[in-house]
């Protein structure tokens, strides 16, 4: 199995599907048919009025019908109480109109739910002060074309736009939005949320995966990438682009034969430079035999629980592998660690969880060299592997663990294969009584042994002392044969 990922940087088209704030909709100001309601032209297009066709500011009505299209309101200068007289005397709510631009409109929020916007296709709120969009359109709302931009909106309700079924356009351009609002749709949507300072990365990326979307003004769009957002390591921007080519990378992940997951984790952003992205892998419960091969490029952590994988052999064999930190294996058929020694995540990495598997011996050396050459806190997750128990065990890979509970926190619940009981629970002066463990018995001899020299030493001088002192020599060593060195005794 292989991954074929490879970023996406795509171009992304300028969709110019509204009129400019500032033009007049050449189709607004057609006079071929003074009854206008065939010369409004408004498929396909967003509705715009310039100020040219507000209503007089000394008119009580602050919405009118356009004079050559019927069909088109156009509202100036209200507040909410103006906007609802308004709508109503311009007859919004007949049927018959299905277009309004509501310009520089003072709102502390903007009201979805008045059914006056129900049959309407063209809505356009602009260049006002909303602080928040509240309430949701009803059922069956025909509006394809929605925009609300230049407004400094900063938060719409979850369910504002969630009944606009027919939404094919979508402007919130100019606000101070932190989040896209989310809306149900079927089909694509085209989306402009340009000049919109706060809007998070995270939100943009939600947005990619829940609907088809093309982006108008794309080359003026950013995100931010706020530190309270996880990815990012500094409070920058980053452009659209780069947004939609992370979006291409979950989505090519998808599509291999592991149907692996591949989630961003962060991006470094290094002045002059491309933003570097690190990347999160799920091949969870894939029912891998081997470890995926090659992983993404900059892959920091890789999810492979739940498959029957036997061997990490790829950690240290695959260059793929390099930027690894962080490994989770658990419920597998892994037999042992070794072939991790000497790769460069033995040496990094950060999280090692290998939950469930076969393991049957813990290399202490391995772990205590990975310890202690990192600064940070290192884990790893051992709890249900059955390893071999014998007097070694008991009597010291039980205590390295109690050193390195902090880095091994489940240290309790690893298991003997031989015996029925946890490793912290073994007790030496029982498991170590086997008759072919002797070795506790040396130490005995040699302390006899060097007692018995001690003893005889002092023998030889005790006998010397007498000899020289009576004359003789006491027992036994008056009944001792003599020897041909005596005489130097002599």
């Amino acid at each position: 199995m292989s991954f074929r990922l490879v970023f996406l940087f795509i171009p992304i088209a300028v969709l110019p599907i509204c009129l400019s704030r500032l033009e007049e909709d050449a189709s607004l100001n057609s006079t071929t048919d003074n009854n206008a309601t065939d010369n409004c032209n408004l498929n396909n297009k967003c509705f715009h009025a310039p100020p040219e066709l507000c209503p007089r500011a000394d008119s009580p009505c602050r919405c009118h019908q356009l004079p050559n299209c019927s069909k088109a309101v156009v509202c100036c200068n209200v507040t909410s109480f103006q906007l609802v007289e308004g709508l109503a005397c311009a007859n919004v709510s007949d049927g018959n109109v299905t277009a309004v631009h509501v310009r520089n409109a003072t709102l502390d929020t903007l009201n979805l739910s008045q059914p006056t916007w129900r049959r309407l296709k063209y809505m356009t709120i602009t260049d006002g002060h909303i602080k928040s969009v509240t309430g949701e359109f009803t059922r069956l709302t025909s509006i394809s074309y929605l925009n609300l931009s230049s407004n400094g909106i900063s938060k719409f309700d979850d369910r504002s736009l969630g009944n606009l079924f027919d939404l094919r356009y979508l402007d919130v351009s100019h606000n101070n939005l932190t989040e896209v609002p989310r809306f149900k749709m079927e089909g694509a949507v085209t989306l402009d949320i340009s000049y919109n300072p706060y809007i998070l990365c995270s939100s943009v990326l939600d947005a990619l995966k829940r609907a088809e979307l093309f982006f108008s003004n794309g080359k003026q769009t950013y995100c931010s990438s706020s530190k309270t957002f996880h990815w990012f390591n500094t409070t920058e921007h980053l452009p659209l682009i780069q947004i939609i080519g992370l979006h291409e990378l979950s989505k090519d992940c998808q599509k291999m034969n592991s149907n692996c997951l591949c989630v961003p984790s962060r991006v470094d952003l290094i002045p002059g430079k491309a933003p570097i992205f690190a990347i999160d892998v799920n091949c969870s419960n894939r029912k891998l035999k081997q470890m995926p091969t090659p992983l993404p490029p900059n892959t920091v952590s890789l999810n492979i629980a739940n498959n029957n994988i036997t061997s990490l052999a790829a950690v240290n064999n695959d260059i793929s592998y390099v930027h690894l930190r962080e490994l989770y294996a658990d419920n597998n058929q892994i037999t042992s660690v070794l072939p991790l020694e000497g790769s460069k995540f033995i040496s990094n990495f950060v999280v090692l969880s290998l939950r469930n598997n076969k393991i049957d011996s813990l290399p202490t050396y391995m772990f205590s060299n990975a310890f202690d050459r990192n600064f940070f806190l290192r884990t790893v997750y051992l709890e249900k592997n059955h390893i071999h128990c014998d007097c070694n065990t008991a009597k010291n890979l039980k205590v390295w663990l109690l050193t390195k509970a902090k880095q091994i926190p489940d240290y309790k619940e690893i298991f003997c294969e031989n015996i029925n009981s946890p490793v912290m629970d073994l007790n030496p002066s029982t498991l170590c009584q086997s008759t072919s463990d002797w070795t506790d018995y040396v130490y005995y001899i040699i302390t006899f042994q060097v007692l018995l020299l001690v003893g005889l030493i002092a023998k030889v001088f005790y006998d010397y002392w007498v000899f020289k002192t009576a004359g003789y020599l006491p027992w036994p060593a008056s009944k001792m044969p003599k020897m041909p060195c005596d005489w130097l005794c002599e």
